[in-house]
């Protein structure tokens, strides 16, 4: 630990602690660690408590409708000490992964947003609920599969006095 921990310091250390689940690139001036659904929770909590990562940014999720592993979710990780952002990668086949709400705060916002837009719920999440959409809303909008066509409006009252217009 300290303020000189770098990239290669971090690929180090992660790596032999997860020398088979773990691999790491760098694309675009972003670090990324790839990892698997069975040991993300770990190598996140190792980041937190080994390397100083102690601030989860944000959690980002996408939907890939021809894959086999339908969703990626992504978590954006900085270390205030050492100055230094990863993104955590993981593919998942289902729509469900295990929350990292005891691991961080922030997440408990995070994930709702995630599981409102995009559909992936947060297993052991305290307070799972939508977050930005209304909870009559039905699907999820940033879903590759979510249709563009033929979509319901919320409902038909225009009520912020908008002069929103409803068509049939």
């Amino acid at each position: 630990m300290g303020c000189d921990m770098n990239f290669e310091d971090i690929k180090k250390k992660v790596g032999a602690e997860f020398p088979e689940d773990v691999t790491f690139s760098e694309k675009h001036g972003c670090r990324f660690l790839d990892t698997k659904p069975y040991v993300f929770k770990k190598v996140l909590s190792f980041l937190k408590d080994e390397c100083d990562f102690e601030y989860l940014v944000d959690v980002v999720a996408a939907h890939w409708p021809k894959r086999k592993e339908k969703f990626d979710v992504i978590y954006n990780v900085f270390s205030i000490t050492n100055k230094i952002r990863v993104f955590v990668r993981l593919k998942i086949e289902a729509d469900s992964l295990e929350t990292v709400t005891d691991l961080w705060k922030s997440a408990l916002f995070l994930e709702r947003e995630q599981y409102d837009l995009v559909g992936v719920r947060f297993e052991g999440h305290p307070d799972l609920r939508r977050i930005l959409m209304p909870e009559y809303f039905e699907g999820n909008p940033l879903k590759k599969d979510y249709p563009l066509k033929g979509r319901k409006w919320f409902n038909e009252t225009d009520e912020q006095q908008l002069g929103i217009s409803f068509s049939k």
